[in-house]
């Protein structure tokens, strides 16, 4: 086990907490925000705040990782993925 996966675990671990939960979770709004996108973002934070639906999350997330996904950001020169390209309508 790396340092960096321990962090998180030990961060996931800080938002079960009652009241210093909602302060970290609160904190942290802005960036779960921009990184999964403006719904899934609310999603992640309503999910987190509500006590006993955070303990399930937090219990999975620390076994398989993120619950709500980070949103696909697509770079300039990037290929678009399939599912996004033009060729892909035309020919459907």
């Amino acid at each position: 086990m790396n340092w960096a996966s321990l962090g998180r675990k030990i961060w996931r671990g800080m938002k079960v907490m009652p009241i210093i939960g909602y302060i970290f979770i609160l904190a942290e709004a802005p960036q779960v925000i921009r990184r999964k996108g403006v719904w899934l973002g609310i999603l992640s934070i309503v999910l987190d705040i509500l006590p006993i639906v955070c303990l399930i999350k937090a219990a999975i997330e620390i076994y398989l990782g993120d619950l709500i996904p980070d949103r696909m950001r697509i770079l300039p020169g990037d290929p678009l993925p399939q599912s996004l390209s033009y060729s892909s309508v035309i020919e459907a």
